[in-house]
């Protein structure tokens, strides 16, 4: 079941979604177009269904930025917060302190979406709106679709799944677990901050479990995908530990 959440219908009048003249976004598959919609999957089961956006300060000035979360439709019982620098409780809808993104440098770390089903199967849909404090609207925002299906069954759409990596920290090697559509071209690709690829992995449909050398990688943090057919289906963070 699911609930629209009404509230938030004044709220969103209140910025503009149109281009914005200051900021740009991208995750760790490459550049995210403004009001564009990224789906992540994961079980009902799962402790958190994550998500990471990249804010670029485009200008030649540095700049204090907000996120607003925007629900647009919640499964319910399903909780929701995000993270800007510091983490916030479900209630919390606009950061209360900006993030100075300097001229021309890109914020790799300090946002997260995070979405528990808490058992709850279904779709939930949410907004996240990045401003520039001193211009509302000069903003830019992501639609995330967060999708959580029954556990043991794949995503009735994509009939793909992925793990969460284990061990996480890596030292050496990494592994996944997964299940593949034979139809599909699938694989795990694993990113730097930057978004370079730095790993990549094919998966085999006659296969469920895959395992990713990482010894060679420099320590910090990384993010894999799950990419079907060349499309990055759900993203996570990794931590390199050597």
């Amino acid at each position: 079941m699911k609930k629209t959440v009404l509230f938030v219908l004044f709220t969103i009048s209140i910025f503009s979604y149109g281009f914005s003249q200051s900021l740009a976004l991208a995750d760790s598959s490459g550049p995210v177009v403004n009001n564009s919609t990224i789906y992540h999957y994961g079980h009902v089961s799962d402790a958190e269904i994550l998500s990471y956006m990249f804010v670029k300060n485009t200008t030649s000035a540095t700049i204090g930025v907000k996120v607003k979360k925007v629900e647009i439709n919640l499964v319910s019982g399903s909780v929701n917060s995000f993270c800007w620098g510091l983490c916030f409780a479900p209630n919390v809808y606009i950061s209360p302190d900006p993030i100075n993104i300097n001229a021309h440098a890109t914020d790799s770390t300090d946002f997260s979406g995070h979405y528990t089903p808490s058992g709850n199967e279904g779709v939930s849909t949410i907004r996240y709106v990045f401003f520039n404090t001193t211009n509302t609207s000069d903003s830019v925002c992501v639609n995330i679709i967060y999708d959580a299906y029954p556990d043991g069954i794949a995503n009735q759409t994509t009939k793909n799944s992925l793990s969460g990596a284990y061990p996480n920290p890596a030292n050496n090697t990494v592994n996944f677990d997964y299940s593949l559509n034979s139809v599909n071209d699938g694989s795990v690709v694993i990113r730097n901050l930057p978004g370079i690829v730095v790993k990549k992995a094919n998966l085999k449909s006659t296969e469920s479990k895959v395992s990713i050398f990482t010894g060679d990688l420099p320590e910090g943090i990384y993010f894999y995908s799950l990419e079907i057919n060349g499309k990055s289906l759900s993203t996570k963070k990794l931590v390199i530990m050597h």
